[in-house]
């Protein structure tokens, strides 16, 4: 696949595979990578991989990769500076790892998974990155339409 002349967004991008995989994007030549993280580790993150390109292609976005408006406005920023996003890499992960149900030993009463923790490990493992597909394809879908390309 080539990458060069192609803009790319990575959620999870300050940390495990989304920073490995922006690595090899960089060595392969992509335009540019919104790294996308709610940890402000990403700032430090696309500092060292611009360093290690010896170019600035790592662009940091810190953020909950949930919140549909912070996802707009980082594949605005990113659009608007290096063109359309072509490349998205949902890595964003979280885990709450714990017995879905716990017996206390002193009461005798079962403890059931908390269902906010359930619904945020849902939210950001499968809901999330489906968004942040499917907000690139609509970008790409007005990209086309506006320059007079029928589907694809």
């Amino acid at each position: 696949m080539e990458f060069q002349n192609r803009v790319a967004v990575i959620t999870g991008g300050g940390s495990g595979i989304g920073r490995a995989v922006a690595a090899a994007m960089a060595r392969r030549d992509v335009t540019a990578v919104a790294l996308v993280d709610v940890s402000e580790a990403v700032e430090s993150v696309a500092e060292k991989l611009n360093a290690e390109a010896g170019r600035t292609f790592a662009i940091p976005f810190q953020g909950d990769t949930t919140d549909e408006k912070f996802r707009a406005a980082a594949f605005d920023a990113i659009s608007r500076k290096y063109g359309p996003v072509s490349l998205c890499v949902p890595a964003a992960g979280i885990t709450r790892d714990e017995l879905a149900v716990r017996v206390d030993k002193s009461t005798g009463k079962a403890r059931i998974y908390p269902i906010e923790q359930f619904k945020l490990v849902v939210d950001v493992n499968l809901i999330a990155p489906v968004y942040w597909a499917l907000e690139m394809i609509g970008r790409v879908a007005e990209d086309r339409s506006a320059r007079g390309l029928k589907r694809w």
